[in-house]
């Protein structure tokens, strides 16, 4: 009898732990498809709006040079408004791909130089408040990354440098190469990083206390590390000895494929 009630007891343990993986497969498989449907609207139902309405405000400026500088500085806000929550929108889609890990990166062996350069005329009129310095040496070696996601990290760490930089003053983007890896910073002259807070910084939604009064979700920092980190990188924040912040991000070198000389040189 003993043995018949513990085979008994066995197989209603072992029926109760199949029914515990079906419902929590169920769970995930409605989570999965809730997560698309919310990807599917942010991709087309916002971004599209958001598209349309920066396209509008830009083809006003360019069609219509004469307008009065009130409704022109009107303008430029509302497509720099438009342009801004279109990054954020890109941002959330490109840090749910890859916490799903359905984002794949397109890699290509590319130059620093075309990446920032791409990355500073995408911020338009909030780059030219600020000048950006940018000093790349010459010897810099080719690197494989996704072009586009990496004009999304230069993009996040010059807008949050903009945002505490004083008015005028100069943000800097300066590499430099090492044995295995080229280093990146981009600096700036605000009140820098709070000491306690340099690593926290990069979760998801965290924002430091001093950000408090300064638009933005607290997902630049964050999507920054997720991308970094996707190319076998890293990527951490300090502050300056002679104060503002640093962000410094590592990129492996790698190997670069061998240039083939063209016939007849």
């Amino acid at each position: 009898r003993l043995a018949a009630l513990a085979s008994l007891a066995a197989t209603a343990l072992e029926r109760l732990h199949f029914l515990d993986l079906a419902q929590k497969s169920q769970l995930e498989t409605a989570s999965e498809r809730l997560r698309n449907s919310i990807l599917a609207a942010l991709s087309h139902d916002v971004r599209t709006p958001l598209t349309a309405l920066y396209g509008t405000a830009e083809s006003l400026l360019l069609t219509q040079p004469n307008l009065p500088d009130p409704a022109r500085e009107l303008t430029q806000d509302l497509r720099d408004q438009a342009l801004r929550l279109s990054r954020m929108v890109d941002n959330l889609l490109d840090m749910a791909r890859l916490q799903s890990g359905k984002l794949q990166l397109r890699r290509e062996w590319q130059t620093l130089e075309e990446v920032v350069g791409a990355s500073i005329q995408m911020l338009g009129r909030m780059a030219s408040e600020h000048p950006v310095e940018v000093r790349l040496p010459p010897e810099l070696p080719l690197l494989d990354f996704d072009g586009v996601l990496m004009e999304r990290v230069f993009c996040n760490l010059l807008e949050n440098a903009f945002k505490y930089a004083p008015p005028g003053s100069p943000v800097r983007i300066a590499a430099e190469a090492g044995e295995h890896e080229v280093t990146v910073r981009v600096e700036d002259g605000g009140p820098g990083f709070p000491p306690d807070q340099a690593e926290s910084l990069f979760e998801l939604f965290r924002r430091g206390e001093a950000e408090s009064n300064l638009p933005g979700m607290g997902i630049g920092l964050a999507i920054c590390r997720a991308i970094v980190e996707a190319h076998g990188g890293r990527i951490g924040a300090g502050n300056r000895p002679e104060g503002g912040g640093c962000v410094r991000f590592a990129l492996p070198r790698g190997t670069p494929p061998a240039i083939e000389a063209e016939e007849g040189q």
